[in-house]
């Protein structure tokens, strides 16, 4: 597979894990009568959110690293590109959202109480900070807290990724095992000592999820840093680490909440994706076809927008509800779903990118002010 097909495995890949949170979220009553196995998976979409960080950290590597270890871009671009790129869909997201939970906030609370509660809650989701507080990491658009934790590493990576750069080969497998304990200390601490009210600072404190995205970007740099060969296809790495992860889903009733939440299937995440990079076999041409490839390109406004679809696929329901009953469960969660896709879809198309283009072309005033003076550079020295 090329190298162009590998990219596209890993862009069919975001797709099903973008899906896995959303079947968590609101599809569990499609499963709730299969075997429990079945069960499990639709349950423990929550992990999923892991493999996001090791594969951002792993992309990252792979398109800001030379495969010597240096940084192609500078701080101000690196941070003007990713606000372009989340930013927009994330704050459509909170706009949409806004008329519910304003009027839940004030059917909850004081004028004055509720009036505090979406000032905090509202500037702190605009800032990206949210998950730093817990009490308000899912106030807003729950699943936005993730994209708070990614704006920390976004934050980090210009530091990050030059240290890492100056690790040779074997270094790099220590930092690799070193980062994958180092995200399960905390876990391990919660499990043994039970803190009151630990739980949500472990989910969501994004220094406590950092250690995922670190191997992400170690793995890249591994990555960079070796020739293909064909030892090196990922034909069975990538479907070995997808079983592997199967299986783990599938018993993850058994595996403490907290160790599947946070780090414990890193490594399974980390050689999926270097399969997936390095071709996939099968299940990278699977994950390359067409379809998902476009559903993988819409991943990110499937995922941000799943909480303000919702809401307008209950209020479908109830104003169809007189001559179809889509207010039940399953057929509920069908038409959400498609709504879903659908909707994802258009987003990118006539929102996200467009968007995009126009924030990274009037983000590059802020980066050329910051940009260090070259008076002796010709206007056309790159």
């Amino acid at each position: 597979m090329s190298a162009s097909g590998s990219r596209d495995a890993l862009t069919g890949l975001r797709f099903l894990a973008a899906l896995h949170v959303v079947v968590f979220h609101f599809g569990g009553v499609w499963f709730e009568n299969l075997p429990g196995a079945l069960q499990a998976l639709s349950a423990c979409g929550y992990a999923s959110v892991g493999l996001f960080y090791v594969l951002s950290g792993f992309v990252l590597a792979y398109n800001y690293l030379t495969p010597e270890g240096g940084v192609k871009a500078e701080p101000r671009s690196f941070w003007a590109a990713r606000l372009a790129r989340v930013y927009p869909v994330y704050a459509l997201a909170l706009v949409l959202l806004a008329p519910t939970v304003i009027q839940g906030s004030l059917e909850a609370n004081t004028v004055p109480v509720a009036a505090a509660k979406l000032l905090l809650g509202g500037l702190s989701a605009l800032l990206l900070v949210h998950a730093w507080l817990p009490p308000v990491a899912l106030y807003w658009n729950p699943p936005g807290w993730s994209v708070s934790v990614e704006a920390f590493f976004y934050a980090v990576f210009p530091f990050a990724a030059p240290w890492l750069g100056r690790l040779r080969r074997g270094q790099l497998w220590g930092a690799m095992g070193g980062f994958w304990l180092l995200g399960l200390l905390p876990s391990l601490v919660y499990l043994g000592l039970q803190v009151d009210g630990g739980l949500n600072v472990l989910k969501f404190n994004p220094l406590l999820r950092l250690p995922e995205f670190l191997m992400g970007l170690v793995l890249g740099r591994l990555f960079l840093g070796e020739s293909p060969s064909p030892r090196h296809s990922g034909a069975l790495l990538a479907p070995a680490a997808a079983v592997l992860l199967l299986g783990a889903f599938a018993m993850s009733p058994s595996i403490p909440f907290v160790l599947l939440h946070n780090a414990l299937l890193a490594p399974a995440f980390a050689a999926l994706v270097y399969g997936l990079a390095r071709g996939g076999g099968a299940l990278g041409w699977v994950l390359s076809r067409p379809l998902l490839l476009r559903l993988g390109e819409a991943s990110y406004a499937l995922y941000i927008l799943q909480y303000p679809v919702w809401k307008a696929s209950q209020a479908l329901a109830e104003a169809v509800a007189p001559w179809v009953d889509f207010r039940a469960p399953k057929p509920l969660f069908a038409v959400y779903l498609g709504l879903l896709v659908g909707l994802s879809w258009l987003t990118y198309r006539w929102f996200e990118m467009p968007m995009r283009a126009w924030g990274r072309k009037h983000l590059q005033g802020w980066v050329a002010r910051g940009a260090p003076q070259t008076p002796s550079a010709s206007p056309g020295t790159p």
